[in-house]
């Protein structure tokens, strides 16, 4: 019986040593069940020598009684003694804390101010890659590299000392920690169970641990706060970046202005006439991550620039964080100047008519239909350029990657591409001068028959391909590594002169 009950209670102590191990209990609690487990084992031995000589229960009850009130005054002392050493350790990590917070606070600090002039630079940087940078702003730029050059220095210092920290923390934690239990799992015998409790402990300890949590929390903030957590079906959450979003029509009544100025980092530009003498403005905006002002409205007006006076309407949203696409109505008038610079979007013009108009998009298409103007100028980087049904004096495009596609009635074309074909479509027999080339991509050129023309085509490594009828060839090669065609095709007009260019594309000639 005495051997049953032993094993008994050997099996319970290995179960709750187990479970603080395991994490499921606390050192406290676990303090409490063996107290219970002691108690019981005290009931349980007076109840066996009830069943003894009558003679010797009175000696035994007495003998287990003093044995039971020193082991309970043994365990007593062993708790005082633990929460001595974790009073101790409570002490020792609310110290770093404080330091730590006090660290944290700093580089908060140092962190807003970082971003506001990075935000500021971004605007700057960004009218610089629309061509628009003033020498004051220039210097402006300098400056805040120079500033942000030494505000990130002195982050990264007290990232490194509130790190070092953080380390000595944690260091301080496992010490005392593995101590303590030590101590106590040797008091309570089974040794090896108590280090391996320790060890599962204390690591549990210092990834649950408050400063560590805390550090955490700084660490994601930004993300937390520019993340917007949308449920879906699955009863998940995923991250989206926080938009704040409004629509808006912005408009100047009876205006006078003919130079238009629009730039934008982000967002579609479309320009359109009407019959009314006010210059609308339909916006829809976004404002990507987080922003201090109270609504995307305010949000919107501090990161942008509209103004009307007499001569000239100006309309910029440098900042990146912000998406812009803007419908603009325009009254039936001619313009002297229009000038449409943009990082990110398409432009479209519908039914303009101007003296000089301009078009700069690093990423996007443009596409311009009915226009009348005298000169159209238009840059781009990464996207395509198709003209249509409109008529222009003087046309110099160039693009990198995209395709150049012109049907209208130009008199001067200047027209270049790397990487993309060029189409050009003559409907009328206005045209006077014709340069076309691309890299890599091929040329085609459509001309009214009854067009005079002075033709010269020249392709390294395709083939020039010539449906034009009437002409009189002039001089042609047809060598591996060039082909080059001219001829001339005379009536009682001045002819256009042409030159056409490709390295390893085709070349297309043929009458409409």
């Amino acid at each position: 019986m005495d051997n049953y009950q032993g094993g008994t209670t050997m099996n319970e102590r290995d179960r709750i040593l187990a479970l603080v191990r395991e994490g499921i209990i606390t050192t406290e609690e676990a303090l409490v069940l063996l107290e219970n487990l002691a108690k019981r084992e005290g009931k349980d031995a007076v109840k066996l020598n009830q069943q003894q000589d009558f003679t010797d229960s009175k000696d035994t009850a007495s003998e287990y009684t003093e044995q039971k009130d020193q082991a309970s005054d043994q365990e007593l002392e062993d708790r005082k003694n633990l929460e001595k050493i974790l009073d101790e350790l409570a002490s020792e990590i609310s110290y770093f804390s404080s330091q730590i917070d006090a660290k944290g606070e700093a580089l908060q600090s140092l962190k807003k101010q970082i971003n506001d002039k990075a935000e500021k630079r971004q605007e700057l940087a960004t009218a610089d890659e629309l061509g628009d940078l003033t020498g004051e702003q220039e210097i402006t730029l300098m400056r805040l590299d120079e500033e942000l050059e030494g505000l990130r220095g002195q982050a990264a210092a007290l990232e490194a000392e509130k790190f070092e920290m953080e380390q000595k923390m944690r260091s301080l934690k496992k010490e005392h920690v593995e101590n303590s239990v030590k101590s106590f799992g040797e008091k309570l015998g089974n040794k090896e169970e108590w280090k391996d409790t320790a060890a599962n402990f204390t690591d549990r300890l210092t990834k649950a641990g408050a400063q560590l949590s805390k550090f955490l929390t700084d660490t994601v903030q930004t993300v937390v706060e520019n993340v917007d957590w949308k449920d879906t079906d699955f009863n998940i959450k995923i991250p989206g970046l926080i938009t704040s979003k409004f629509q808006h029509e912005f408009t100047f009544d009876q205006n006078t202005a003919t130079i238009l100025d629009f730039q934008l980092a982000n967002g579609n530009v479309t320009l359109q006439s009407w019959d009314s003498e006010t210059i609308s403005v339909a916006a829809d905006v976004k404002i990507y991550g987080k922003t201090e002002e109270a609504t995307a409205k305010e949000a919107f007006d501090a990161r942008s620039t509209l103004v009307m006076d007499e001569d000239k309407f100006t309309f910029r949203v440098p900042n990146k964080r912000v998406k812009c696409d803007i419908v603009v109505s325009l009254p039936k008038r001619e313009y002297d100047y229009v000038a449409i610079k943009m990082l990110n979007g398409n432009a479209s013009l519908k039914n303009i008519e101007g003296k000089d108009f301009y078009i700069k998009s690093t990423n996007g298409n443009m596409v311009i239909s009915g226009l009348k103007a005298i000169m159209l100028e238009t840059d781009g980087v990464n996207g395509n350029l198709d003209v249509s049904e409109s008529t222009i004096v003087d046309v110099l495009a160039k693009t990198i990657n995209g395709s150049l596609t012109i049907k209208s009635d130009v008199v001067s074309a200047t027209v270049s591409v790397v990487n993309g074909d060029v189409k050009l479509s003559y409907p009328g027999t206005n045209a006077k001068q014709i340069q076309a080339s691309s890299v890599n991509g091929s040329v085609k050129l459509s001309l009214p028959v009854a067009k005079s023309a002075e033709v010269k085509a020249s392709s390294s490594l395709g083939k020039i391909m010539n449906r034009m009828e009437n002409i009189e060839i002039i001089r042609q090669k047809n060598e591996h590594t060039n082909k080059y065609l001219e001829f001339r095709r005379m009536d009682e007009e001045a002819p256009v002169m042409v030159e056409l260019k490709t390295t390893t594309g085709n070349i297309f000639l043929k009458n409409n």
